[in-house]
């Protein structure tokens, strides 16, 4: 363009930037804007999250990040708390230890009255967890506490984060002494997507007794449970080789709630494929057929890989002929299951002609 004489306008910048870092082509944007800002180009704050993203996430390159926060940074009019967030977001993908950068953002910060908000500071607890580093979020959660954030306080966010943090690391108790003692303290009241996280964290841990009761202190606590909380229960049930504990789960629990979905279908008929039971697996998907509920094409491809590795073509069909009978279209996923299936019986025929 500059070539004929054309000088691109700020417009025309965004629009290229932007659509080539979505794209992939972040290294050719960074570029296109190192060269706009000569004519006064600044990105949108949509494109420069697009960009940062990509910057921190495929290259790990915080020069040219924190390059393009500071451009950012000189933007009239900006939120300037909220280009931080963008940032200290992105920093927090990158897989190498961020730490320092978190924290001197943050100082940096504080010395130039950009004063963080929670979201701020509930995304420099969540990098620490990230990192293992739980207790550096702890402390950032004592100073949010005390005050020193301009007053900013904690929100039930900030103590799912802990909470998390505590048992990626196996500070199982630590983790329930600030669910149950800490945030009831701090005026919070968990919520469910809290007890969710716990009760994977727990389950994660092969922790099942302690699974279970956290998830009696929910009820007790009327917090309802929702699809999310039952899948969990199910796959962590499962996962722990307790596939019985889950089948009574779900006709004591789940089934009489009404609150299920098809993830929790899936949990369950994945559940007794991968314990033998293809035929409980089989019984259980025709039983929610009857009683209405409609299933979806991944239910059916659970048993459908049930069949294949027990050999079974016979039932694989049949399973196919069900679902189409209930207005479910078998998908490229259902033919790639049936086909490894006439190629397993196929290598089996051929092993046993060699060995007659």
């Amino acid at each position: 363009m500059r070539k004929r004489g054309c000088v691109p306008s700020l417009v025309s910048y965004n629009s290229i930037v932007h659509g080539l870092a979505k794209n992939g082509g972040y290294l050719r944007a960074y570029q296109l804007l190192e060269q706009g800002i000569g004519i006064g180009y600044v990105p949108s704050e949509y494109t420069y999250k697009v960009l940062i993203d990509c910057l921190c996430l495929e290259e790990y390159d915080l020069r040219k990040a924190k390059k393009l926060l500071d451009i950012m940074l000189n933007k009239k009019g900006i939120d300037k708390a909220r280009i931080y967030n963008i940032y200290l977001q992105a920093v927090c993908q990158i897989k190498n230890d961020v730490s320092t950068e978190l924290l001197n953002t943050l100082v940096i910060m504080l010395e130039t009255n950009c004063y963080p908000d929670v979201v701020t500071l509930n995304t420099v607890i969540n990098g620490f967890c990230k990192m293992g580093k739980v207790e550096e979020g702890i402390k950032v959660l004592e100073d949010m506490v005390m005050g020193k954030f301009n007053f900013c306080t904690p929100d039930n966010v900030t103590f799912t984060t802990i909470v998390s943090g505590l048992l990626t690391v196996g500070k199982t108790q630590e983790a329930l002494d600030v669910l149950f003692k800490v945030t009831p303290k701090k005026g919070f009241n968990p919520n469910v997507i809290t007890y969710n996280v716990v009760l994977r964290g727990l389950f994660r841990l092969r922790l099942v007794n302690e699974a279970m009761e956290v998830f009696n202190s929910m009820v007790q606590g009327h917090v309802v449970a929702d699809s999310t909380t039952h899948a969990i229960m199910i796959n962590g049930l499962r996962e722990c080789d307790r596939v019985d504990e889950a089948k009574v789960f779900w006709d004591d629990v789940i089934w009489p709630s009404g609150v299920h979905d098809n993830f929790v279908y899936s949990a369950i008929v994945k559940g007794l494929c991968r314990s033998g039971k293809f035929n409980e697996g089989c019984d259980f998907i025709y039983e929610l057929v009857d009683t209405g509920v409609m299933l979806n094409v991944t239910n059916y491809n659970i048993l459908i890989e049930g069949a294949y590795k027990l050999g079974l073509k016979k039932e694989a069909y049949q399973i196919v002929g069900e679902m189409r009978k209930n207005g479910v279209v078998p998908n490229a996923v259902t033919w790639r299951i049936i086909n490894k299936l006439h190629k397993q019986r196929k290598q089996l025929g051929i092993e046993e002609k060699i060995n007659l």
